[in-house]
């Protein structure tokens, strides 16, 4: 049977952790198999807001506003608005897929047959950035659209306001920008025109201040883009002391809790009697090894407590055995170091607690069948906190901020 993931609770901030979720599974590299997903996604909602591991082109936080607005001029009721909606975002996607530039285009391989469409991804993001006025998720949205309309109507109906204090309803940020003449059936690209990268650049600076995002797209500087580690910008004069704080605590975690998930397969291999695993993981703990001694006496003095205020502050909550699992850790790793942690008894007695803790009957460590179905890696890559979705949404708009205003083949 396939597992699913069912939510009945309406908040659009528990649906846009439920996603979370669901988008760790989708990479690789950084499958949550020690449940550190709480602190890792709470650092990246602090460096880039609004962002997730699933955007593609900065396009997207404006084709989507214009397509939504679209369908309010034309009064789209609510029983027609999802349908008529996912037609509509189909139809855009075939026409950015015949532009020349279709890297990061949804629909690129599945088509129409694509499952999340790119309003469902960024839907969180158009809120955080205040281009989304609408306060709730995208179901609520279409099925306020009938008392939408009768609302607008009664505005319209009414004498105005001679002090301006009243205004129509809207679900969208007032100042954005006119799509290009032609739209949704012209004129259609994921390259930004001038307009559009400084207006989406205007709503981060405003809304998302003293974050990393807010900084980076201030500077609208492509070097920073070359950075491999988003705390590799600490040093950038813009950056708060308080941002540089954060930002090294994230370096701390990601590069400490790395070792925990390499010894983790690591220890999977071992169960396997897979001697080219084995020798793989061990060359890489090494290397991790010289990447925690480059912390040198930053990590000996470094306390998790900023770690916890950022999970708090982001509206998270971590339970106990999370935080115990971690701080055990990072205690070990002070006091052992980290040359011998693949054969360092207590942190393996730390990894194989923690995964039977997560999973109880099916952790791979325990559970021959489980074991049997692992493919060789899981879960080993170093914590990024969504550097790269971040770059790529920066790099169009750094683009489209060296752009001419013309309409042609501009989104």
């Amino acid at each position: 049977m396939a597992s699913t993931l069912t939510w009945l609770d309406y908040s659009e901030r528990d649906r846009r952790r439920a996603l979370d979720v669901i988008d760790l599974f989708r990479e690789t590299g950084t499958v949550d198999e020690l449940g550190l997903g709480g602190v890792g996604n709470s650092y990246s909602d602090l460096f880039f807001p609004g962002t997730t591991t699933l955007q593609t082109r900065a396009c997207y936080f404006l084709l989507i506003p214009w397509t939504f607005l679209r369908l309010e001029r034309l009064r789209v009721t609510s029983g027609e608005a999802e349908g008529r909606a996912r037609w509509e975002e189909l139809r855009l996607n075939g026409r950015l897929r015949e532009g020349s530039d279709t890297w990061g285009v949804f629909g690129s391989q599945a088509g129409d047959a694509l499952k999340r469409l790119p309003s469902e991804v960024y839907w969180g993001g158009l809120g955080s950035w205040g281009i989304r006025t609408f306060s709730g998720h995208q179901w609520a949205y279409f099925r306020s659209l009938d008392g939408f309309h009768r609302r607008k109507g009664h505005f319209a109906d009414t004498s105005r306001d001679p002090e301006g204090r009243s205004a129509p309803p809207a679900n969208w940020h007032s100042h954005l920008p006119c799509p290009p003449s032609g739209f949704p059936n012209a004129g259609v690209s994921v390259a930004l025109r001038g307009k559009d990268a400084r207006y989406l650049r205007e709503r981060i600076q405003t809304r998302l201040g003293g974050s990393l995002l807010a900084v980076l797209a201030g500077r609208a500087a492509v070097e920073d883009l070359e950075a491999d580690w988003p705390w590799d910008l600490a040093r950038l004069p813009e950056v708060s002391p308080v941002l540089r704080g954060n930002l090294q605590d994230g370096k701390h975690f990601a590069v400490c809790m790395q070792g925990a998930a390499l010894l983790y397969n690591l220890m999977l291999s071992e169960l396997r009697k897979r001697d080219d695993w084995q020798e793989k993981y061990r060359r890489r703990l090494v290397k991790w090894a010289d990447d925690v001694l480059q912390l040198e006496s930053a990590l000996k003095d470094w306390r998790l407590d900023g770690v916890w205020r950022v999970v708090k502050t982001q509206g998270r909550t971590l339970r106990y055995p999370t935080r115990d699992f971690v701080e055990s850790w990072v205690e070990n790793l002070k006091r052992a170091g980290p040359e011998g942690t693949a054969d360092n008894s207590t942190a393996r007695t730390l990894v194989r607690g923690r995964e039977t803790q997560l999973k109880r009957a099916r952790a791979r460590l325990t559970n021959q069948r489980r074991l049997e179905l692992w493919r060789g890696e899981s879960g080993t890559g170093r914590l990024s906190y969504r550097w790269g979705p971040a770059k790529r949404v920066l790099k169009d708009i750094f683009d489209g901020l060296a752009r001419g205003e013309g309409d042609a083949g501009n989104a």
